[in-house]
């Protein structure tokens, strides 16, 4: 299911963009810019570049692109014909 931004406190925005930069780092990052990338990610989640995503079975949010959306519901309309 599919939240919007507004739904949820700057705060959390925040906290989702800021865990989904440190989860996209690679370690070979030499000085990580965590608070300008996740000021960037924020934006992408205001564009809609990112979407939020709640997982009602784990009862975890996520962050997708469109494409990660797309492919996924594409693989189970494919499944399911």
């Amino acid at each position: 299911m599919l939240i919007s931004y507004h739904d949820l406190s700057d705060d959390a925005v925040y906290s989702l963009a800021k865990e989904w930069v440190v989860s996209n780092l690679s370690e070979v990052e030499a000085q990580p810019m965590l608070a300008e990338w996740t000021d960037k990610t924020i934006q992408k989640i205001k564009k809609g570049d990112l979407l939020i995503e709640f997982g009602e079975e784990s009862q975890t949010v996520y962050l997708k692109t469109k494409e990660e959306l797309n492919l996924m519901s594409s693989g189970v309309n494919a499944e399911n014909e």
